[in-house]
Order: C-alpha cells, then sequence, then structure tokens
C-alpha cells in the first residue's frame, strides 16, 4: 500500500523565509498561523504581504487585525517576521516580485470563502501557482470570525493516503507541524479509503477482502513510521465515495487539520484537482491544506 514511499529520501522541509500575502477575510487566520508553525520548526522568519489593487476594495480594518495577530505569534513563538503592504499593483505580481526579492522558500496562501462553489482558485491564487517558482501552500478555510471560533492548537491532523507519490509531501508537512508548539501534541492520522459498491455500507472492516486491505495498510504504516519516526495512526475504510467518506471521518473525529498530497500546477484550462481533491476541498468545514510543487 505505501510502499511507494520513498522512505531512504524521507526529509523534512527546510525553511528560512516563508511569505504569507493577505486579502483581508478572516479565514487568513488559518494560513497566518500554519506559517508561523512551519517557521517555528525551521526557525524562519515570516514575511507577511498586503497588496491593495483597489483602495475602495480594501478591507484596512480586518487586515490590521490580521498584521496585530501575527504579531502576536510573532512574540509568543519567538518567530521573527517583517511586514510590507502595497498599492496600485496587480496582487499576483506583487506576491511573485516579493517572493524572489526576498529569497522565500515557500508561499502560504488562503482563498476566500465566497469563491468555494464556483472554483477552488480565484485569479490570484491561480497565477500565483501556475507562475512561482518555488513552493505553494493553499489554505481552505470558511472562518467568519476567528476571534470567535479560532483553535490555534492542533489535536488531530488528518493526510488522506491515495496509493500516490504525492503523499509523501502531505506527511512532510505534517511531520514539519509536529515539531511546531501548536501541534506538538497533536495525533497524526494516515486515513485510506477503499472504493466498495454504493450497496454497502461505509465500514472499517466488512467483508474479508476490506479486512485484508486494512491489514497491509496497518502494517505499511507501521514500517513507514519504523523508517522515518514519524508516529502515525492507521484508518482504513471501506466506501462508495471516497471523499466523502473522508469528510465524515473528519468531523466525527473532530479533525483541526486536513493535509492533501501535493498536486501539479493548473495550467490555463481544466481543473485542477482530482475528483476527491476537490470534495474534500470545497466541502469540508476543516480547514485543507494543498501543496503546489515547483
Amino acid at each position: 500500500m505505501m510502499s511507494y514511499l520513498c522512505t531512504k529520501e524521507w526529509t523534512e522541509p527546510k525553511l528560512t523565509r516563508i511569505l504569507v500575502p493577505l486579502q483581508g477575510f478572516p479565514a487568513e487566520v488559518d494560513h497566518i498561523q500554519l506559517a508561523f508553525n512551519l517557521a517555528e520548526k525551521s526557525k524562519a522568519k515570516v514575511s507577511l504581504l498586503h497588496c491593495r489593487e483597489r483602495i475602495r476594495r480594501s478591507k484596512i480594518t480586518l487586515v490590521n487585525r490580521l498584521f496585530k495577530y501575527a504579531k502576536s505569534l510573532s512574540k509568543s513563538m519567538k518567530v521573527p517576521f517583517d511586514e510590507e503592504r502595497v498599492t496600485r499593483v496587480r496582487a499576483s505580481d506583487a506576491i511573485l516580485s516579493s517572493s524572489q526579492e526576498k529569497d522565500c522558500d515557500m508561499i502560504i496562501m488562503s482563498i476566500a470563502q465566497t469563491q468555494a462553489d464556483k472554483r477552488l482558485l480565484g485569479s490570484t491564487a491561480r497565477r500565483v501557482a501556475r507562475k512561482s517558482k518555488i513552493p505553494v501552500l493553499i489554505v481552505t478555510s470558511w472562518i467568519d470570525d476567528f476571534e470567535a471560533n479560532y483553535r490555534a492548537n492542533l489535536k488531530k491532523i488528518l493526510v488522506p493516503i491515495r496509493n500516490t507519490r504525492k503523499d509523501q509531501v502531505a506527511l512532510r508537512l505534517a511531520a514539519s507541524l509536529k515539531g511546531s508548539s501548536a501541534a506538538a501534541n497533536a495525533e497524526l492520522i494516515a486515513l485510506n479509503v477503499t472504493t466498495i459498491p454504493q450497496v454497502m455500507n461505509s465500514t472499517p472492516l466488512g467483508t474479508p477482502e476490506l479486512k485484508v486491505q486494512r491489514e497491509l495498510f496497518t502494517d505499511d504504516v507501521s514500517i513507514f513510521s519504523e523508517q522515518t519516526g514519524l508516529t502515525l495512526t492507521p484508518q482504513h475504510l471501506g466506501a462508495p465515495n471516497v471523499g466523502e467518506a473522508a469528510l465524515k471521518f473528519a468531523e466525527k473525529e473532530k479533525v483541526d487539520l486536513i493535509i492533501l498530497g501535493a498536486h501539479r500546477k493548473p495550467g490555463r484550462i481544466g481543473l485542477f484537482l482530482g475528483t476527491v481533491s476537490q470534495v474534500i476541498a470545497t466541502k469540508s468545514s476543516t480547514p485543507v491544506v494543498i501543496p503546489f510543487l515547483s
């Protein structure tokens, strides 16, 4: 099941500077927290960037609150950060230019809640993901008021395992997050879902075939954990719809964060996510992290 993961090449991300663009909506608190968590483990610096393309559309009050929140994280986690504000420049151009000028290793962005029912990436995120020469993490989150709803400490992190090499990137990110104070005690859950006919119920055991799949997955997770030192809790389900099953599992287990495997950057035409990823990213009430590699 997990033999495709090249454990002999296992490494966690080494970061020196992370760029965090801000547009000015509450859900961005999640990608700010993610950036500081990763920076804390790598002893990296966080650079915040706000681009006001149109003065009348800028949510300055909320942006200032987000900058203030970042400052509080910087102080409590001892992570250095700087901030930059630019005006009347296309946001994607400002982000790409800043990432190059500051020699950043990663860009972490959020998407607006209003985009979820139409497309996962807005024009800014799409341009950045396609043109960036460094990894880009897209965080989907639907927080309306981060002061009322946000939970800084992560207790459970879910990594859906779909039998591709992309899963290793998600596991690397999960390992890095475990090194931060906010996720030091978090449980890392590796979830594998076997597709079964619609007439069968979703179950972790079910038929003898599913029992065999579950045993194989559990053994492979155990071997992977021994070779990498990353402790994972294996979970195996049988369900007609992989994405829906993962969402139900996340809701039932009260998961705090879902990390999907790396995806190829989107081209000019066509969807950039597969069916399973699209379901999870657009329907999850839990924040979802989607990496795009350069």
